[in-house]
């Protein structure tokens, strides 16, 4: 049960950090569509692939009754409009009344798998209008290496007197929030190529509008509402050959990277839909090149460095649990 409890509160942690940035924006625009439960619908309907492994999307009001039909990947299902989910475990405990909360896991109802559902304050004029609720299937949230990433901030690696340690950048300060701009840009904007410059606190951008010329943006550009403007609304990249699904998931393993070391820090990651490739520059390293789908697959060992015992004497293996 205690090895359960461990693999739930990992998946729990890196599911948090991956939607809250778009669960945020998603409650914004929801505000102003709750009145309409079609417009509601659609508006969810259009958010869904920022979520990657979210097997359902509604809206539910503050008495529990759902307002949205059941948004599923392949399926909106009106046929659920107007039911009651007061009882379900993840609305009989305490609600957010701002924020964002995870629920236990518990059996769901639908699939009959154990499941999580997040729950998404929406308010508008300081007044709460009700949640929007995701459903997520436990066996499909992925770990993401946390079991790695912890290991990794529990040893001590060769230090390197010729290399400063890492410094906490604008970029790392506000980095939910840019990994969704940088997936809406990917994904609805034209976007093919990003590339996040840690040290600097910059982001270049290709998009299809002039693929021969880039954009350079600073953190406080991106973060700005009318950056969009500047990008033109784009259906996905026909030619694109990295799934739509996995940015948020490429995004988020970047993160867990430029976190996992002060030492073998990441300095600059860049990811390409058109060529499905990730590049990486470590503070150690020259740039690497890798599939998406490699990237999402290793361990961050691989990337952090080899591990050295904390005594240089010490002969006997690491254990890992």
């Amino acid at each position: 049960m205690a090895i359960f409890n461990d693999t739930v509160s990992h998946k729990k942690k890196f599911l948090a950090s991956m939607i809250k940035a778009p669960f945020d924006q998603l409650a914004q625009t929801c505000g102003g569509l709750w009145s309409s439960a079609d417009a509601l619908t659609v508006g969810l309907q259009r958010q869904l692939c920022k979520l990657p492994h979210c097997q359902l999307l509604y809206a539910v009001d503050t008495t529990g009754k759902q307002l949205s039909a059941n948004i599923a990947r392949n399926q909106v299902d009106n046929t659920w409009r107007g039911q009651d989910l007061s009882s379900r475990p993840y609305l009989k405990g305490n609600l957010p009344y701002q924020g964002l909360i995870l629920s236990a896991a518990y059996l769901s109802q639908r699939s009959m798998q154990p499941c999580i559902t997040a729950l998404q304050a929406v308010r508008q004029h300081d007044q709460l209008l009700g949640f929007i609720a995701a459903d997520f299937h436990l066996k499909d949230l992925p770990e993401m290496n946390a079991p790695a990433l912890r290991r990794a901030q529990r040893l001590v690696y060769g230090p390197d007197h010729a290399r400063p340690s890492r410094i906490i950048t604008r970029v790392d300060e506000n980095y939910d929030y840019l990994s969704y701009v940088l997936i809406t840009l990917l994904q609805e904007h034209g976007v093919f190529q990003a590339q996040i410059h840690f040290t600097s606190s910059r982001c270049v951008l290709w998009s299809v509008e002039n693929p021969l010329q880039y954009r350079l943006h600073t953190v406080e550009e991106l973060m700005k509402p009318e950056l969009f403007i500047q990008y033109p609304k784009h259906t996905y990249n026909r030619q694109a050959n990295t799934d739509q699904e996995k940015i948020p998931l490429l995004l988020a393993q970047i993160k867990a990277l430029r976190e996992g070391n002060d030492t073998n820090y990441l300095r600059t990651a860049s990811v390409n839909i058109i060529n499905d490739l990730v590049s990486l520059s470590f503070a150690s390293d020259g740039t690497q090149y890798i599939s998406s789908e490699e990237f999402l697959n290793r361990e961050l060992h691989h990337w952090l460095g080899k591990p050295v015992h904390a005594n240089p004497e010490a002969t006997a293996p690491l254990h890992q649990n």
